[in-house]
């Protein structure tokens, strides 16, 4: 069946986000399980990627009614049940692939009422519209953990989240255990140029410019893009960075630097590189006007909740803060600026940060659901920082180092596209 190219587009941005965070080895080495994994994908999860993993250990895994889901031919996406006993639970492992790199989850479902057989055939969210009951996501990697309570399908909240700092978390989205539908694009012959018609000369037209519209989100946050631009041209910039991603290739741990000045109008000043913790850390800023920081995040994630409730508390003490950079070890630099400080009291209100001791806060209620439901998390940040008017706005910088708003638009298959402003 033809479908738009949109869903696609979706799922690609979708895919770029998740990366494997392994072992480094040799050239030689990396580039034979790369071929491994392109030629036989769940031979090689199998036999390498889930081998002497603890989290699987003693399930039964039924490796012979896995699903797998293909783009162009290739296979970006893999799914496999997990037997149990009990007919109130459904596990379920998936493998998102993305060239040479794998992202593992395991799924729990604990549903109040008992599963049909019929429930074993559906995707994850399939699943969550029908049950009533908590489900638990679980990375195979790392230490990404959360638990959200559905009734009559519904999300009512985050149980338990334990994410790190950057955010670490991976949200399956609405197409990800679908069908990957195909696509076919259709170019019509172009028309032929009718000849111009003969008369008398076409009066010229004057074009008056629209005026600026200021609830453009663009417009918001123009002034804050510029101004994250102008400062990462610096000298102090290029260095900070540059020593945070040194920093990283030698700890492996967030790192960061902070930014001001002295003087409201004085030189932009920056501090050496600190070192963080794992995945958070507090970034000390001593100078008398704060006025940026930067640190990096080690799974090439873009900016997280984390850094939006703490962006904002230190604005409240700090208000000459207005920048909150994170640069990550694949060369992507966003920047989290601020477009509206008045409306963080209302946001706040509305939205109040989900905290477990020991981790980083996350969204909460509606927020954190419309969060995880966009499987680009990029996308998915810059809406709800938008719907929920949280008074900043996710930019990233493009290739002639600029920072641009990135906007999130709804397409007509349900999900959203994203579009950076001019």
């Amino acid at each position: 069946m033809k479908k738009k190219l949109l869903p696609l587009i979706l799922l690609g941005s979708m895919l770029s986000l998740f990366t494997l965070q392994g072992c480094v080895h040799d050239a030689l080495e990396g580039e034979t399980e790369t071929v491994q994994l392109q030629q036989n994908p769940l031979s090689y999860i199998r036999k390498e990627y889930v081998k002497d993993m603890d989290i699987i250990s003693g399930k039964q895994i039924e490796w012979e009614n896995a699903r797998t889901f293909k783009h162009d031919n290739n296979v970006i996406l893999i799914s496999v049940p997990v037997k149990n006993e009990s007919e109130k639970l459904i596990e379920e492992l998936t493998f998102r692939i993305d060239g040479d790199k794998i992202s593992g989850h395991l799924w729990k479902f604990e549903a109040v009422e008992n599963f049909s057989s019929e429930d074993h055939r559906l995707g994850a969210h399939e699943i969550m519209k029908k049950m009533t009951g908590n489900v638990t996501y679980i990375a195979m990697e790392g230490s990404m953990r959360y638990q959200i309570k559905v009734v009559d399908g519904k999300i009512i909240s985050d149980i338990s989240s334990k994410f790190s700092g950057d955010g670490d978390m991976d949200s399956c989205g609405k197409k990800c255990h679908g069908s990957i539908e195909e696509v076919v694009i259709t170019i019509p012959n172009p028309p032929t140029n009718p000849q111009p018609p003969t008369g008398p000369p076409i009066p010229s037209i004057v074009v008056i410019p629209p005026t600026t519209n200021p609830n453009d989100p663009c417009v918001k946050a123009q002034a804050g893009s510029q101004k994250a631009t102008d400062n990462s041209k610096t000298q102090k910039f290029s260095d900070a960075k540059q020593g945070i991603l040194n920093n990283f290739n030698q700890n492996g741990k967030e790192n960061g630097v902070g930014m001001g000045r002295d003087t409201p109008n004085g030189e932009l000043k920056a501090t050496g590189v600190q070192e963080l913790n794992a995945n958070s850390g507090d970034i000390s800023n001593p100078y008398a006007y704060p006025e940026a920081d930067i640190h990096n995040h080690p799974g090439n994630t873009p900016p997280s909740a984390g850094d939006v409730y703490s962006m904002i508390k230190y604005y409240n003490s700090h208000p000459s803060f207005n920048t909150r950079y994170i640069v990550t070890p694949n060369g992507t630099v966003y920047a989290l600026v601020i477009t509206n400080a008045n409306l963080f009291e209302s946001f706040i209100t509305n939205v109040p940060p989900s905290q477990i001791p020991g981790f980083a806060p996350n969204f909460s209620g509606d927020m954190f659901a419309d969060y995880v439901d966009i499987p680009n998390r990029e996308t998915g940040m810059a809406h709800v920082l938008d719907k929920y008017n949280s008074g900043i706005a996710l930019t990233k910088m493009d290739s002639n180092g600029n920072f641009k708003k990135i906007n999130a638009k709804p397409n007509s298959n349900g999900g959203y596209s994203q579009t950076p402003c001019p």
